[in-house]
């Protein structure tokens, strides 16, 4: 199953990479404190997700990943917490309803890393996760990331169903064309599937996975308006 496995890591790492935890946004940049020489550029300006809109900056700095960690705490002494996640340590803090985190990982004799800032949640951040989507009757939307670069709007999604994975499969084989989809590709090993559909420039690609006690579902869509 190496092809399919192969994707599926390849799209869930990316999946991961891209959401830090976030809340509800109406922050502002300026609040966050930089270090000198921090060089900033966007990651993501316009995405949300699980319903909680997000915004990243990334960084690079010619400092030592000590010293960035040693900034932050200063900056936020007494009010902050660390933490991990994939490759990155994390200094988060709360300024009145303001939640910022640093996540900063070596390179070399400098730092790189990202600048997350949001808002604490006034609602439950599970309402409603993934509006819009073509799911089993009895699959769960475990996340649910959605980003808007001009005229497209990309979207990884995770679900998990008890059905089998041929269930699954035949279920998208049908609910798709149904939507108006066509299918471009499709190909199984063993209990795997991946399905890709086209409608029109819009592509989605639905990788249905065996896991235990059930089944996992990767679906990656882009659309454009």
């Amino acid at each position: 199953m190496s092809v399919i496995y192969s994707l599926w890591r390849r799209l869930v790492a990316t999946f991961l990479l891209a959401c830090a935890p976030m809340s509800q946004a109406n922050c502002d940049f300026s609040d966050f404190p930089t270090m000198w020489g921090m060089k900033l550029h966007s990651v993501i300006d316009s995405s949300q997700y699980n319903n909680r809109p997000i915004m990243v900056k990334g960084f690079t700095v010619d400092s030592e990943f000590e010293e960035v960690i040693n900034f932050y705490h200063r900056k936020w002494k007494g009010r902050f917490d660390d933490s991990t996640f994939g490759p990155w340590y994390q200094v988060t803090t709360l300024i009145e309803s303001c939640m910022m985190t640093v996540q900063v990982a070596s390179m070399n004799d400098s730092s790189q890393g990202r600048l997350v800032i949001s808002n604490v949640p006034t609602a439950g951040p599970n309402e409603n996760i993934g509006a819009g989507l073509i799911v089993p009757s009895d699959a769960v939307v475990v996340s649910d990331l959605v980003t808007q670069e001009g005229p497209k709007k990309g979207r990884v999604s995770v679900l998990a169903t008890f059905d089998s994975t041929a269930e699954v499969a035949s279920f998208y084989r049908s609910a798709m064309t149904s939507a108006g989809w066509s299918i471009d590709h499709s190909f199984a090993e063993d209990s795997a599937h991946v399905l890709v559909f086209r409608n029109g420039l819009n592509i989605m690609n639905v990788l249905i996975m065996p896991a235990s006690g059930g089944t996992q579902i990767l679906i990656n869509e882009e659309t454009v308006r």
